[in-house]
Protein backbone atom coordinates (compact mmCIF):
# COMPACT_ATOMS: atom_id res chain seq x y z
CA UNK A 1 0.00 0.00 0.00
CA UNK A 2 0.81 3.32 -1.30
CA UNK A 3 1.48 6.17 1.53
CA UNK A 4 0.98 6.76 5.12
CA UNK A 5 -1.61 3.36 7.00
CA UNK A 6 -4.63 5.04 8.24
CA UNK A 7 -5.10 4.84 12.13
CA UNK A 8 -7.98 2.70 11.50
CA UNK A 9 -5.99 -0.14 9.43
CA UNK A 10 -3.14 -0.06 11.83
CA UNK A 11 -5.49 -0.38 14.45
CA UNK A 12 -7.45 -3.72 11.96
CA UNK A 13 -4.09 -5.03 11.87
CA UNK A 14 -2.87 -5.20 15.64
CA UNK A 15 -6.10 -7.00 16.36
CA UNK A 16 -5.13 -9.70 13.27
CA UNK A 17 -2.98 -12.76 14.72
CA UNK A 18 -0.40 -13.14 12.19
CA UNK A 19 0.55 -9.44 12.90
CA UNK A 20 0.51 -9.60 16.63
CA UNK A 21 3.82 -8.18 17.86
CA UNK A 22 4.66 -5.70 15.33
CA UNK A 23 5.09 -2.12 15.91
CA UNK A 24 5.85 1.72 14.55
CA UNK A 25 8.44 0.94 11.60
CA UNK A 26 7.95 -2.96 11.44
CA UNK A 27 4.12 -2.46 11.38
CA UNK A 28 4.77 0.32 8.78
CA UNK A 29 7.10 -2.02 6.63
CA UNK A 30 4.40 -4.67 6.76
CA UNK A 31 1.68 -2.10 5.50
CA UNK A 32 3.73 -1.28 2.81
CA UNK A 33 3.56 -4.95 1.42
CA UNK A 34 -0.05 -5.14 1.69
CA UNK A 35 -2.33 -4.69 -1.35
CA UNK A 36 -6.10 -4.73 -1.24
CA UNK A 37 -8.13 -6.78 -3.38
CA UNK A 38 -11.95 -6.91 -4.13
CA UNK A 39 -13.96 -9.83 -4.83
CA UNK A 40 -17.56 -10.40 -5.50
CA UNK A 41 -20.11 -12.45 -3.84
CA UNK A 42 -19.68 -15.71 -5.83
CA UNK A 43 -16.33 -15.54 -6.81
CA UNK A 44 -13.50 -18.13 -5.77
CA UNK A 45 -10.73 -16.36 -4.47
CA UNK A 46 -8.46 -19.50 -5.58
CA UNK A 47 -8.55 -23.06 -5.78
CA UNK A 48 -7.83 -26.63 -4.55
CA UNK A 49 -4.94 -28.01 -6.47
CA UNK A 50 -3.66 -24.31 -7.69
CA UNK A 51 -0.02 -23.39 -6.87
CA UNK A 52 -0.76 -20.47 -4.19
CA UNK A 53 1.75 -17.79 -3.60
CA UNK A 54 -0.35 -15.61 -1.95
CA UNK A 55 -1.96 -15.15 1.51
CA UNK A 56 -4.90 -12.88 2.49
CA UNK A 57 -6.28 -11.25 5.31
CA UNK A 58 -10.34 -10.63 5.32
CA UNK A 59 -11.06 -7.16 6.03
CA UNK A 60 -14.73 -7.08 5.23
CA UNK A 61 -17.44 -10.31 4.00
CA UNK A 62 -17.36 -13.60 4.55
CA UNK A 63 -15.47 -16.61 2.97
CA UNK A 64 -15.93 -20.66 2.76
CA UNK A 65 -13.09 -22.77 2.62
CA UNK A 66 -14.30 -26.04 0.70
CA UNK A 67 -12.41 -29.27 0.11
CA UNK A 68 -12.84 -31.85 -2.64
CA UNK A 69 -13.90 -35.86 -1.12
CA UNK A 70 -12.65 -38.28 -2.49
CA UNK A 71 -16.10 -38.46 -4.61
CA UNK A 72 -15.28 -34.90 -5.75
CA UNK A 73 -17.82 -33.05 -4.55
CA UNK A 74 -16.58 -30.14 -2.69
CA UNK A 75 -17.33 -30.37 1.48
CA UNK A 76 -17.30 -27.25 3.29
CA UNK A 77 -15.01 -27.24 5.95
CA UNK A 78 -15.28 -23.48 7.82
CA UNK A 79 -16.70 -19.75 6.93
CA UNK A 80 -14.12 -16.92 7.73
CA UNK A 81 -14.83 -13.38 8.77
CA UNK A 82 -13.06 -10.34 8.96
CA UNK A 83 -9.85 -10.47 10.37
CA UNK A 84 -9.33 -14.04 9.73
CA UNK A 85 -6.38 -15.30 7.11
CA UNK A 86 -6.35 -17.72 4.79
CA UNK A 87 -3.75 -19.32 2.36
CA UNK A 88 -1.06 -18.35 4.87
CA UNK A 89 0.54 -22.51 4.12
CA UNK A 90 1.84 -21.42 0.64
CA UNK A 91 4.21 -18.70 2.00
CA UNK A 92 6.15 -21.88 3.70
CA UNK A 93 5.35 -25.27 2.07
CA UNK A 94 5.47 -24.14 -1.53
CA UNK A 95 2.73 -26.55 -2.15
CA UNK A 96 -0.27 -26.87 -4.35
CA UNK A 97 -3.50 -25.22 -2.35
CA UNK A 98 -5.00 -27.56 -0.15
CA UNK A 99 -8.25 -26.32 -0.19
CA UNK A 100 -10.60 -24.03 -2.54
CA UNK A 101 -12.05 -20.20 -0.91
CA UNK A 102 -15.18 -19.21 -2.20
CA UNK A 103 -17.01 -15.76 -1.10
CA UNK A 104 -20.07 -15.78 0.44
CA UNK A 105 -20.27 -12.26 0.98
CA UNK A 106 -18.27 -9.19 -1.31
CA UNK A 107 -15.05 -9.59 0.25
CA UNK A 108 -12.41 -6.47 1.01
CA UNK A 109 -9.49 -8.44 1.67
CA UNK A 110 -5.37 -8.14 2.03
CA UNK A 111 -2.38 -9.84 0.00
CA UNK A 112 0.79 -10.62 1.20
CA UNK A 113 2.58 -12.91 -1.25
CA UNK A 114 5.84 -14.86 -1.29
CA UNK A 115 7.95 -12.31 -2.84
CA UNK A 116 6.68 -9.36 -0.28
CA UNK A 117 7.93 -11.67 2.09
CA UNK A 118 11.09 -11.88 1.33
CA UNK A 119 11.20 -7.71 0.54
CA UNK A 120 10.33 -7.85 4.32
CA UNK A 121 13.43 -10.35 4.77
CA UNK A 122 15.66 -7.69 3.45
CA UNK A 123 14.64 -4.33 4.94
CA UNK A 124 13.18 -5.82 8.58
CA UNK A 125 14.30 -9.08 9.59
CA UNK A 126 12.97 -8.74 12.71
CA UNK A 127 9.59 -7.94 10.93
CA UNK A 128 10.19 -10.95 9.20
CA UNK A 129 10.95 -13.37 12.05
CA UNK A 130 8.02 -11.87 14.06
CA UNK A 131 5.67 -12.46 11.10
CA UNK A 132 6.40 -15.82 10.55
CA UNK A 133 6.50 -17.11 14.05
CA UNK A 134 2.77 -15.77 14.22
CA UNK A 135 2.04 -17.85 10.70
CA UNK A 136 3.84 -21.06 12.47
CA UNK A 137 1.90 -20.55 15.76
CA UNK A 138 -1.33 -20.35 13.89
CA UNK A 139 -1.11 -23.18 11.51
CA UNK A 140 -0.38 -24.95 14.67
CA UNK A 141 -3.34 -24.36 16.61
CA UNK A 142 -5.50 -25.21 13.18
CA UNK A 143 -3.84 -28.51 13.36
CA UNK A 144 -4.21 -28.99 17.03
CA UNK A 145 -8.21 -28.43 16.69
CA UNK A 146 -8.06 -31.08 13.31
CA UNK A 147 -6.39 -33.39 15.59
CA UNK A 148 -9.53 -32.91 18.11
CA UNK A 149 -12.16 -32.99 15.37
CA UNK A 150 -10.95 -36.42 14.20
CA UNK A 151 -10.50 -37.92 17.74
CA UNK A 152 -14.41 -36.81 18.09
CA UNK A 153 -15.32 -38.48 14.73
CA UNK A 154 -13.38 -41.54 15.09
CA UNK A 155 -14.40 -41.62 18.88
CA UNK A 156 -18.37 -41.25 17.24
CA UNK A 157 -17.80 -43.52 14.81
CA UNK A 158 -16.28 -46.26 17.33
CA UNK A 159 -19.42 -45.65 19.58
CA UNK A 160 -21.97 -46.33 16.67
CA UNK A 161 -20.51 -49.35 15.39
CA UNK A 162 -20.31 -50.85 19.55
CA UNK A 163 -23.98 -49.83 19.71
CA UNK A 164 -24.90 -51.63 16.16
CA UNK A 165 -22.66 -54.74 17.45
CA UNK A 166 -24.76 -54.91 20.46
CA UNK A 167 -28.31 -54.31 18.83
CA UNK A 168 -27.16 -57.26 16.43
CA UNK A 169 -26.34 -59.52 19.60
CA UNK A 170 -29.59 -58.55 21.79
CA UNK A 171 -31.40 -59.25 18.08
CA UNK A 172 -29.54 -62.69 17.20
CA UNK A 173 -30.71 -64.31 20.31
CA UNK A 174 -34.83 -62.78 20.30
CA UNK A 175 -34.74 -64.18 16.86
CA UNK A 176 -33.78 -67.59 17.77
CA UNK A 177 -36.24 -67.52 21.15
CA UNK A 178 -39.21 -66.57 18.75
CA UNK A 179 -37.77 -69.14 15.82
CA UNK A 180 -38.14 -72.00 19.21
CA UNK A 181 -41.45 -70.42 20.45
CA UNK A 182 -43.18 -70.89 17.04
CA UNK A 183 -41.42 -74.56 16.52
CA UNK A 184 -42.72 -75.40 19.59
CA UNK A 185 -46.43 -74.45 18.88
CA UNK A 186 -46.23 -76.40 15.62
CA UNK A 187 -45.31 -79.51 17.33
CA UNK A 188 -48.38 -79.20 19.62
CA UNK A 189 -50.84 -78.05 17.12
CA UNK A 190 -49.66 -81.04 15.21
CA UNK A 191 -50.11 -83.19 18.30
CA UNK A 192 -53.64 -82.30 19.00
CA UNK A 193 -54.51 -83.14 15.54
CA UNK A 194 -53.03 -86.10 15.63
CA UNK A 195 -55.17 -86.92 18.66
CA UNK A 196 -58.64 -86.22 17.00
CA UNK A 197 -57.54 -88.46 14.34
CA UNK A 198 -57.41 -91.23 16.32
Amino acid sequence: MKGKPSAALVSFLRKVPVFGGLEGRSMDHMVALLEERSFDAGEYIFNEGEHGRTMYVLREGEVEVLRSSSEGQQVPIVRLGPGETFGEMALVDLEPRSATVKVLKTATTYALTILDLYHLYQVDTYAYVIFLQNVCRMVSRRLRKADRRIAEFLSALSSAADRSVKQKGVAGPALVAKGSSAKRSALAAGGKSARRRR
